[in-house]
């Protein structure tokens, strides 16, 4: 699990220099936009029980779920079905689980904070895409505060961005 973390996570630093450099060859296939855009966010998700600034004793329960638009397979709702680990925190999360609704995508594995860079991987377990949802949204500012709480942040709305490579 270790060896397939550490290389999940240069992945993912490969993606992000990639994306950021602009290279032309590197460029994904497709793109979609997922659960709206930052200005109007329309993606929901839940945390159960909602996570807190004291580590997860367990997973927690998680689930997103928001329109795709764009071309190709980028239509219809996308959902991610699975859970934030054990450990984590409202400051440093892991997320793994399943996708519904994209075709070619059957799981999703990520860590980060407020904006959690995602891999999606197919049925096989390549990689095969990766989203990074902004879940900094201005109705969910109000919420932050709830990290502090016995009850926890327990979801709110969401944009992303998908690239399928």
């Amino acid at each position: 699990m270790r060896h397939r973390m550490t290389i999940s996570i240069l992945a993912l630093t490969a993606v992000a220099i990639t994306a950021s450099l602009g290279a032309g060859s590197a460029s994904a296939a497709t793109t979609c936009s997922w659960g709206g855009t930052p200005d109007a966010p329309t993606g929901v998700f839940t945390i159960s029980p909602g996570i807190t600034n004291l580590p997860a004793p367990g997973a927690l329960k998680f689930r997103a779920t928001g329109q795709l638009a764009g071309d190709g397979p980028c239509t219809g709702t996308m959902t991610f079905i699975g859970q934030i680990d054990a450990g984590s925190t409202c400051d440093l999360a892991s997320f793994e689980g399943d996708v519904k609704g994209l075709p070619g995508v059957a799981r999703f594995w990520g860590k980060g904070t407020l904006v959690v860079p995602e891999l999606l991987y197919n049925s096989a377990g390549e990689i095969v895409g990766a989203d990074q949802p902004e879940i900094l949204t201005e109705p969910n500012r109000a919420h932050l505060t709830d990290c502090e709480t016995a009850t926890g942040f327990g979801g709110g709305t969401f944009s992303s961005t998908v690239e399928l490579f």
